[in-house]
């Protein structure tokens, strides 16, 4: 359920019409082009079932999700593999802020911002390690932001690598000693 901002009493009366609103998320449909979307938009309803009966207010976040909506559905019909909402939920899944993002991303301490409100696409290169954030959220929390070699546990990851990129030829034994020198991991 959509929650109650700032208080307001279980129903208002509608500006439009006088009729009483409850607080709750109705399903919405949104058209751009000849293409039809649907979201449930949270909001002020006269009714929350009626799909025609649109009387209702949005007041404080109701807006950002329809705002939301809107550039996604935008960001659909030209064919973005990542529309704003996805971006969000990557970059919230991972537990940063925008700026966080933009910085552990290497694309920029305000691309966050400009990716989420649809003004700009993320280069492929950033495509890229969204992808891989939405499979391994870890790897990019703000806990592990610090470009560091990799841990003790990882040195058999490293070697297969390197292995299967064969160059372990030349290059396997500059690793071959770090298992012995790495500290155990707790």
């Amino acid at each position: 359920m959509a929650k109650n901002p700032r208080n307001y009493p279980d129903t208002m009366p509608s500006a439009e019409s006088g009729r009483p609103m409850v607080r709750g998320e109705k399903l919405v449909t949104l058209k751009i082009g000849e293409k039809t979307f649907e979201y449930r938009q949270p909001g002020w309803w006269c009714s929350l079932e009626d799909p025609h009966d649109l009387d209702g207010q949005l007041v404080d976040d109701d807006n950002l999700v329809a705002g939301m909506a809107h550039r996604t559905a935008q960001a659909i019909i030209r064919g973005e593999a990542f529309p704003p909402v996805l971006i969000r939920a990557i970059r919230l899944r991972c537990g940063l802020s925008q700026r966080d993002a933009g910085e552990i991303f290497g694309s920029g301490e305000k691309s966050f911002e400009k990716y989420e409100a649809g003004e700009i696409t993320p280069s492929q290169p950033t495509q890229r390690l969204l992808r891989l954030a939405m499979e391994r959220p870890e790897l990019f929390s703000r806990a592990r932001a610090k470009a560091e070699l990799p841990a003790h546990m990882d040195i058999q990851l490293i070697q297969d690598t390197i292995r299967a990129a064969r160059l372990d030829h030349i290059y396997a034994p500059l690793f071959r000693d770090r298992t012995e020198e790495a500290p155990p991991q707790p």
